[in-house]
């Protein structure tokens, strides 16, 4: 046997981003029939029959595309045989197994707790090259450190009322673009205090978000942005006041939108201001139109400047797919010669054409675009919850994606409530059965606000059900998401229904009746399976 490579998990922990890449780098295009890369292991994390560190090597020499045949693991687990018997049944690609060696020693099972298998995680291949040159402490710094984030030294998030902060999940602000410019939000006081609490590794208070994502063991903006833009490390070590020079934008230059989604609200939907006048959420002389900026055109001209330096851009909305200023963008993409750029969407899905003009039109030269599709539920269900949806054109608009890109990053982004809880897995198996996903392609978006809506209040007999349902689906899905992906998001939702939290049917009716009642709507006919809720 000739050696290319030892690995010694003992090194990793449960950092299995570090562990693909200390697999990745023994990588070779053609291996001889006597090479082999040595895997040790004298411990793994339990919360099923088989390890997760086990679970966690087969999916990654998966992604790697190493042939099992040239993988020795050796390992102090005298049941090793047995897990992975099921290891390799339920998550290899390659029906040849490792070969197995079994030595002395003790072997530590840990209890998993919050830990998950590793999962691939978008475009992180598509830097990789450049990431395994890190440093340990670099590595340290983004795959290990539960407080490091890598948005606030290259990113910017615009919402459509001027609120300026790293990321779309951070709570709270850090600046107001309708007073002052983007390059003097981005080393002002607030940002720089990010910068450097999170240098001294210390949890920043408007990162509660993803702290709690990480708890239920689902993938967090954090993880995944440390990722994709690791390679931008260099960045760091500018201290707490980089450079302007964005490689990631987040823009929503308004609220314009087609629907009033039940999980949304006036800010991000101008379709939501008629109900919410109505019910007596705003005043009647609120603002229709909400647009980002000291002027009309004052977003724009900002990321005008900024777009080629930009790795990726994030569209959102509103809807972004009726948003005029994003289709001026691509367009200047374009004449730039920009076509590799990350163009990253969330969209309803229901518009695929502003003006006349096919968005597959304005994306025709474009490389590398991902859609997250924000839909919740199938059918009528779908057309409840993101009222104004007419469920047919989200339908032939995923049917002409298919038919004419191919090559796009789709998933669906599934916001899971009270509401849908029950729907999702017969969603997620219907979209797969009919052709328009893969078992992978489904995200779960938990719902934490507002609190009448978060699963973690259900009564009790809502949570049994959610429990029974949720495990059967598991149990389909686990052998055919190759990339763990959807799987994460459904056990997270079984982590969080652990909660105890009190659910207040008054609070929810009072919420819901009145908008049911605009709507011409009823909760009840839509999802039946919610007739035992207290009212």
């Amino acid at each position: 046997m000739n050696t290319i490579g030892t690995i010694d998990c003992d090194l990793y922990g449960d950092n299995f981003s570090e562990l693909y890449f200390a697999i990745k780098e023994l990588h070779k295009e053609v291996y001889l029939p006597n090479e082999k890369i040595v895997i040790i292991s004298t411990y793994d994390y339990y919360k099923q029959s088989h390890g997760l560190l086990l679970e966690s090597i087969q999916k990654i020499v998966n992604n790697v595309d190493i042939s099992n045949c040239f993988i020795l693991f050796k390992t102090t687990n005298s049941n090793v045989i047995e897990e992975y018997t099921y290891v390799l049944d339920n998550f290899s690609h390659d029906p040849t197994p490792f070969e197995i060696e079994i030595i002395d020693g003790e072997f530590i099972r840990h209890p998993a707790g919050i830990i998950q298998p590793y999962t691939k995680s978008n475009n992180i291949d598509h830097y990789s090259d450049t990431i395994a040159n890190l440093t340990k402490e670099q590595r340290k710094l983004l795959f290990t450190s539960k407080n490091f984030c890598i948005l606030p030294w290259i990113s910017l998030m615009v919402g459509t009322q001027s609120n300026v902060a790293p990321c779309c999940v951070f709570v709270g602000e850090t600046g107001d673009c309708s007073k002052d410019s983007l390059e003097d939000i981005w080393n002002n006081k607030e940002n720089q205090n990010i910068r450097t609490t999170m240098l001294e590794d210390n949890p920043v208070t408007g990162c509660t978000t993803c702290i709690k994502v990480e708890h239920l063991g689902q993938q967090s903006v954090r993880q995944q942005m440390n990722k994709i833009f690791g390679h931008h490390v260099d960045q760091i070590y500018q201290g707490a006041t980089p450079d302007f020079n964005l490689k990631y934008i987040d823009s929503r230059f308004n609220n314009l939108c087609n629907l009033s989604c039940r999980s949304c609200g006036h800010g991000s939907s101008s379709s939501w201001h008629a109900p919410s006048v109505e019910i007596g959420l705003i005043d009647k002389d609120t603002p229709v139109f909400f647009k980002a900026g000291r002027s009309n055109t004052d977003l724009y001209d900002q990321i005008f400047q900024q777009l080629d330096n930009l790795d990726r851009i994030y569209f959102a909305g509103g809807e972004p797919l009726i948003i005029n200023d994003n289709y001026k963008i691509l367009d200047e993409l374009s004449n730039r010669g920009r076509h590799n750029i990350e163009l990253v969407y969330n969209t309803n899905m229901t518009k695929s054409q502003l003006k006349g003009r096919s968005i597959f039109d304005a994306w025709k030269n474009f490389t590398n675009i991902s859609i997250g599709a924000s839909l919740d539920a199938e059918g009528p269900r779908g057309n409840y919850l993101r009222t104004g949806t007419v469920w047919e054109d989200v339908v032939e608009f995923r049917q002409e994606m298919i038919k004419q890109r191919p090559d796009i990053d789709f998933h669906v982004s599934a916001t899971t409530s009270i509401i849908n809880v029950l729907h999702v897995p017969d969603f997620h198996r219907s979209w797969v059965e009919q052709g328009f996903i893969q078992p992978y392609q489904f995200n779960i978006q938990t719902l934490y606000n507002p609190a009448w809506l978060n699963i973690e209040t259900a009564p009790q007999y809502l949570k049994d059900q959610i429990r029974e349902k949720y495990t059967r689906h598991l149990e389909w899905l686990r052998s055919i998401d190759t990339e763990g992906r959807a799987t994460f998001g459904f056990q997270s939702i079984l982590e969080q229904i652990k909660t105890d939290r009190k659910f207040d049917s008054q609070l929810f009716w009072n919420n819901i009746l009145p908008l049911d009642k605009y709507h011409n709507a009823n909760l009840l006919d839509s999802f039946p399976e919610l007739v035992d809720l207290p009212q």
